[in-house]
């Protein structure tokens, strides 16, 4: 069966990037970029116990914390309601949602594992272990819903995006962290010249990371799904470089973040050069 381009259907790509074996593709028609590889993802066992070193426990959850913090700043201060963070790891970000007590914070994720860290190792009481659309959510019964580095990993978002509409209540918003894709292809472009194609070094994790969409593909995505007056913003990124905790890469990544927000708000939105995607879609 010929593939087709997720967002236009196309079937005509270029390679934009070969990492080892994997090619990354361009669709000729609409420019989304996705891998080719066809391999299941497999999300249960992706988190375990004996996974949680001290450098998976800073980068989990210390160096998300400046993230986590300005969501909350921006989007729970000051309001109410019932959050549902879906795909939510180890629970990091549930257990965040703490500092806003008048926000009823609930996590779905799919790893067996990362939900029993969520419930045992953080207290968290509303994580649910499953598909989100097997969890008996009722119908409009959130006012957020986020998919924090989520989206990338499905092969094909579409019913998944549209059952979490339907979880929304009207004027909800469905709020999604993924990677920039023209920035990310840069990236993983500059480190190859540079360093060369090496085992352990960070690309485009071509295996997990199945589509990498930018500001015109994830419009028309979420569009179909029935989300409306979709925008952009821009939060504090993690606070480490590939899991580092060195201190000049995170510099230049901050000093990055304040420039890619000066350039979208100077250009009225139409240049987008964060190394990630702070996508709000609504509900009406």
């Amino acid at each position: 069966m010929e593939r087709q381009c997720l967002i236009c259907g196309g079937t005509s790509f270029l390679v934009a990037f070969t990492e080892f074996d994997v090619d990354v593709l361009r669709c000729q028609s609409c420019g989304h970029v996705f891998s080719s590889y066809q391999g299941d993802v497999h999300y249960d066992g992706y988190f375990g116990y004996e996974t949680i070193s001290e450098d998976k426990h800073h980068w989990w959850d210390i160096a998300h914390r400046k993230m986590y913090d300005h969501f909350g700043r921006v989007f729970l201060s000051g309001k109410s309601g019932r959050l549902l963070d879906v795909g939510c790891g180890l629970g990091f970000f549930v257990k965040a949602c703490e500092k806003w007590p008048q926000w009823e914070a609930f996590g779905c994720e799919i790893s067996t594992q990362a939900a029993d860290f969520a419930r045992e190792k953080l207290g968290l009481k509303n994580i649910n272990a499953g598909l989100v659309e097997e969890a008996g959510y009722e119908p409009a019964s959130f006012d957020i819903i986020t998919l924090w580095d989520v989206i990338e990993h499905l092969a094909d978002p579409d019913s998944f995006l549209k059952h979490l509409h339907s979880l929304l209540k009207e004027g909800g918003i469905l709020f999604i962290h993924t990677p920039n894709a023209p920035m990310q292809l840069y990236k993983a472009k500059l480190k190859c010249t540079l360093r060369g194609m090496k085992e352990g070094l960070h690309y485009l994790e071509a295996k997990d990371h199945l589509h990498l969409y930018q500001m015109t593909t994830m419009n028309k995505l979420l569009a179909r799904c029935g989300f409306a007056k979709i925008e952009y913003t821009h939060l504090w990124p993690i606070q480490s470089v590939a899991g580092s905790k060195g201190k000049l890469a995170l510099w230049a990544k901050n000093g990055w973040f304040f420039l890619s927000r000066m350039i979208y708000a100077l250009s009225f939105g139409a240049w987008n050069i964060n190394n990630n995607l702070f996508v709000l879609g609504r509900k009406e």
